[in-house]
C-alpha cells in the first residue's frame, strides 16, 4: 500500500474526529458560561406563614386593626399595607382612598406603582412612581421608591443618581440615608467585574478519542484494501482550568455595553508516539471574548454579542473564529425563565490547522428553559439545532442535541452543591463517503458532574469535584466509536 494513502487515512480520521467531536468545546462553553451566571445571580425565598387580614381590615404589630373610610386611617394604612406586602389589602385602600375628596394623587400614584411591581408590571410601575415623583416632588418615600425601582429595572445610572441625591438631602431620615447607602454599594457591585475562575488536576482515560484496534480498508475507487492499525486509546494525567468573566457598562436606561471574556484549556502529560499522526500533543485551549450590547431589565435580558474565538492545539495555533450572538432570556414570575439564542459563526484555520480541517461556516438555535421550585434549586433544559458547511460536502453535517440538568445547592455550614448536565446529541454527515464506505451517523452522550463544598474554602477557594463522560456510537464503528471519562478536582473561586 502507497505511504500515501497511509498518511492520508491517518490525516482523514484525525480531521473528521475534530470535524465531529468539536461540540465537546461547544457544551463546554455552555456549561461554563450557566454555572458563572448563576453563581452571579442572587434570589431570596417568598416568606410564609404570614397573618392575613380579612377585607377592611390590616394587620399590624401582630394584630389585626380594623381601617375605617377616614383620610387619618386610610392614609397610614396605605403605608403600612406597602411596608408590610399586604397587596390585597392596598388594592382595596387605594380604591376607598381616591373616592376621598382630600385625597393626596401623590400617595395613589405610588401605591399604585409599588402594586404594580410586586404583579412585577415594572414599566407600569415606573410611569405611577415617576408621576407621583412629580406630584410631590420633595416626597422623601416617592423619591427613594422612585429609585429602587430603577435599580431594579436595572437603569444603574438612574437609580445611581436617585440614591446619591436621596443621600445629599438634609430632610432625609438616617434609615433611609443608610438604606440608600446599601443600594449605592450594591450598585458598585453591580458594575464591578463577575464570574468564576478554577484550576486543578486529574485524569483522562483516552485523550485522543481512539476506537483502537484494526482494520481492513477497502477503497471505492481503487482496487485495493489495506489492513491498518488504528490508534489504541491514549490516558493521561491532566492540569486543567477555567476562567469565565462579565461585566456590564450602563450606557443610559436599560441599554448596556457588555464584556464577556472565556478561557478555559487541559495540559495533558503524555503524547501521541504513532507513526504518521498528524496530532502528538493533545493539550488544548480555547478563548472567546464577547463584546457587543445588551438590553436589561426587570424581565428581558437581550445582547446582540459579536465574539472572536481562537483555539490552540498541539502547541500550534489551529483556528480564529468570529461570530456573531443574539440571545434572549425572559423571566416568567419569580420561577421560570426561557430563552433563545441565534449563533453564526466562520472557522479559519492556521496552515497548521489545515493539517487536520478545513475552514467552515457553523450556524446554531436553541431553545432553553429554566425553573427554580426553591431558591436553592435550577432545573433546566433544552434543544439545539447546529449547520456545518465545509467545502466537502462529506464533512458538511447537521445534527440535533437535548440537554438537561439540575443545580443544587443544600442546606447546612458544609455549602454542598451539585451540578448535573447531561446532553443527547444526533449528528448526520451530507453524503457518503467513498474513502470511509459509509455516510457516517453518530450519537453521542456527554455528562458533566460537578460537586463543591462553599463550607471548605482554601484560600478562598471552593474545592470542586469535576467528572465529564463521552460516550460516542458511529455507524463508522471501527473508526469513531469512543468512550472517554475526564475526572479532576478543582479549585474555583466565583467573584
Amino acid at each position: 500500500m502507497p505511504r500515501h494513502f497511509v498518511n492520508r487515512l491517518a490525516v482523514l480520521l484525525a480531521g473528521l474526529a475534530v470535524v465531529f467531536n468539536a461540540h465537546a468545546d461547544d457544551d463546554d462553553t455552555r456549561f461554563l458560561l450557566e454555572q458563572s451566571r448563576r453563581a452571579a445571580e442572587r434570589r431570596t425565598a417568598t416568606p410564609e406563614g404570614e397573618l392575613i387580614a380579612p377585607p377592611g381590615f390590616l394587620v399590624h404589630q401582630g394584630k389585626v386593626l380594623e381601617v375605617h373610610t377616614q383620610p387619618d386611617q386610610l392614609e397610614p394604612a396605605i403605608q403600612i399595607a406597602i411596608d408590610t406586602g399586604q397587596w390585597d389589602r392596598l388594592e382595596e385602600f387605594i380604591s376607598r382612598y381616591r373616592l376621598m375628596r382630600d385625597h393626596r394623587p401623590a400617595l395613589i400614584a405610588m401605591a399604585e406603582g409599588l402594586l404594580a411591581r410586586h404583579r412585577g408590571d415594572y414599566p407600569l410601575a415606573l410611569q405611577h412612581m415617576q408621576s407621583a415623583h412629580e406630584a410631590a416632588l420633595q416626597d422623601g418615600r416617592i423619591y427613594l421608591e422612585l429609585a429602587r425601582l430603577q435599580f431594579e429595572d436595572n437603569q444603574d445610572r438612574a437609580a445611581r443618581d436617585g440614591f446619591s441625591q436621596a443621600m445629599a438631602r438634609k430632610d432625609m431620615p438616617q434609615q433611609a440615608r443608610a438604606m440608600s447607602q446599601q443600594y449605592l454599594q450594591a450598585l458598585d457591585m453591580r458594575s464591578r467585574w463577575h464570574g468564576s475562575l478554577a484550576f486543578g488536576v486529574g485524569y483522562n482515560s483516552n485523550i485522543n478519542q481512539a476506537a483502537g484496534g484494526s482494520q481492513l480498508f477497502c477503497l471505492d475507487f481503487f482496487p485495493i484494501c489495506y489492513n491498518r492499525k488504528l490508534d489504541d486509546p491514549i490516558s493521561s494525567n491532566l492540569i486543567n482550568y477555567e476562567l469565565s468573566m462579565q461585566r456590564r457598562f450602563n450606557v443610559k436606561g436599560n441599554h448596556n455595553l457588555l464584556m464577556r471574556p472565556v478561557a478555559y484549556g487541559s495540559l495533558y502529560r503524555r503524547k501521541n508516539e504513532a507513526p504518521n499522526t498528524p496530532i502528538r500533543n493533545y493539550s488544548n485551549n480555547t478563548a472567546i471574548l464577547y463584546l457587543g450590547y445588551n438590553y436589561l431589565d426587570a424581565r428581558n435580558n437581550i445582547s446582540v454579542m459579536p465574539y472572536i474565538e481562537h483555539y490552540t492545539r498541539d502547541s500550534h495555533s489551529h483556528f480564529l473564529a468570529k461570530g456573531m450572538q443574539l440571545e434572549w432570556r425572559r423571566a416568567i414570575g419569580s420561577k421560570w425563565q426561557i430563552g433563545s439564542v441565534l449563533d453564526a459563526k466562520r472557522h479559519h484555520h492556521t496552515d497548521w490547522g489545515q493539517r487536520t480541517s478545513g475552514d467552515f461556516t457553523q450556524y446554531q438555535w436553541g431553545l432553553s428553559a429554566n425553573y427554580m421550585p426553591r431558591a436553592n434549586t435550577s432545573i433546566y433544559g433544552g434543544v439545539d439545532l447546529y449547520r456545518k458547511k465545509y467545502a466537502v460536502s462529506q464533512a458538511s453535517s447537521k445534527d440535533v442535541s437535548f440537554r438537561a440538568g439540575v443545580y443544587h445547592a443544600f442546606p447546612g455550614k458544609a455549602g454542598l452543591y451539585v451540578n448535573a448536565m447531561g446532553v443527547f446529541r444526533i449528528t448526520r454527515s451530507d453524503a457518503h463517503d467513498g474513502f470511509l464506505g459509509e455516510r457516517r451517523l453518530d450519537r453521542q452522550q456527554v455528562y458533566i458532574l460537578t460537586a463543591g463544598m462553599e463550607g471548605l474554602k482554601i484560600a478562598g477557594m471552593t474545592p470542586e469535584l469535576r467528572l465529564r463522560r463521552n460516550i460516542n456510537r458511529s455507524n463508522i464503528d471501527w473508526a469513531y466509536d469512543f468512550q472517554q471519562t475526564e475526572i479532576s478536582l478543582m479549585l474555583r473561586r466565583n467573584f
